[in-house]
C-alpha cells in the first residue's frame, strides 16, 4: 500500500469515528474511501464493518451508568442482535460477491433514506407513543431482528434507525436509548467478527488505520461535538450520502 493511501484512510478513519459519534453516518465516508483505493465492493463492505467497530465499543464507556440501570431489561435485545448479526453476515459471506455488488446502490439508498428519515421518524413515534399502551415486546424485538440482518450484511444507517425503534418501544430517553443501540451493536459486533474474522474478506492492511483512527475519532469528538452544530454536520453527511448513492447507481446499477 503506497503511504498516501495510508495516510487518507487514517484521516478518513479519524472524521468518520468522529461523524459516527457526533451525528451518525460514518460508513458513508470510509466505504466509498475503501472502494476508491480499489477494493472490490465485498471486501471493501466486510473491511470497513470491522475497521469501525472500536469507535462503537468506545462509546459503550459514556453510558456506563444507563448501562448498569438498565442490565436486567437488556437480555433480550442482546440475543435479537447477536442472532440477527450473525444472519446478516452469513448472508453476505452467502450471497457473494457479484450479488452483494448488484445489491451496492440498493443499500445505499435504504441506508441513505434511514440516514434521511430517521430522525423524523424517532421524533413522530416519540409524539404518538401512547405510555398506557405500548406496542408488544415481541414485534419490537421482530423489528430489531430484521434491523440486525440488515446490519450484519451492509449496516451503514443502522444506528439512527435502530434508534427509531427504541422510540417506538417506549425508550423516552435519548442516553438510555443511545446506551442500548450501542451494546446492540456491539453484541451484533461479536457476531460480525465470529463470521468474518476466520472468511479471510477482511482486508487487514486498509482496515487497520481505519480500526485505529476510527477510534481516536470517537474519542475526540467529544470535544468536536462542542463546536461543530449536529444539525450542521447531518446536513452534509446526508448531501454525500445522496451523491454517493447516485455514483454507485451509476456505476453498479
Amino acid at each position: 500500500m503506497e503511504v498516501a493511501t495510508l495516510v487518507l484512510l487514517f484521516a478518513g478513519g479519524l472524521l468518520s469515528g468522529a461523524i459516527t459519534a457526533i451525528a451518525g453516518g460514518g460508513s458513508f465516508l470510509t466505504f466509498p474511501m475503501l472502494l476508491a483505493a480499489g477494493l472490490p465492493p465485498l471486501a471493501a463492505n466486510v473491511t470497513n464493518w470491522i475497521a469501525l467497530m472500536p469507535g462503537n465499543f468506545m462509546a459503550l464507556a459514556a453510558y456506563r451508568s444507563e448501562l448498569a440501570a438498565m442490565r436486567h431489561d437488556v437480555g433480550p435485545n442482546l440475543m435479537v442482535a447477536f442472532a440477527g448479526g450473525l444472519a446478516g453476515g452469513l448472508l453476505l459471506l452467502w450471497t457473494g460477491e457479484v450479488r452483494f455488488e448488484k445489491a451496492v446502490p440498493w443499500l445505499m439508498l435504504t441506508a441513505t433514506l434511514f440516514f434521511a428519515f430517521g430522525e423524523w421518524v424517532k421524533k413522530r413515534l416519540h409524539a404518538w407513543r401512547q405510555p398506557d399502551r405500548p406496542m408488544p415486546r415481541r414485534a419490537i424485538l421482530a423489528f430489531e431482528f430484521v434491523l440486525m440482518v440488515y446490519g450484519g450484511y451492509f449496516g451503514a444507517g443502522l444506528g439512527i434507525v435502530l434508534l427509531a425503534a427504541l422510540a417506538m418501544a417506549g425508550e423516552a430517553s435519548i442516553h438510555r436509548a443511545n446506551a442500548k443501540k450501542n451494546l446492540m451493536v456491539a453484541a451484533l459486533s461479536v457476531a460480525g467478527m465470529i463470521v468474518f474474522l476466520p472468511s479471510g474478506v477482511v482486508v487487514w492492511a486498509y482496515a487497520v488505520p481505519i480500526l485505529i483512527a476510527s477510534g481516536l475519532g470517537g474519542y475526540g469528538a467529544v470535544y468536536l461535538v462542542r463546536r461543530v452544530p449536529q444539525h450542521v454536520l447531518r446536513l452534509a453527511v446526508l448531501a454525500w450520502a445522496i451523491v454517493l448513492t447516485g455514483v454507485m447507481f451509476w456505476k453498479y446499477g
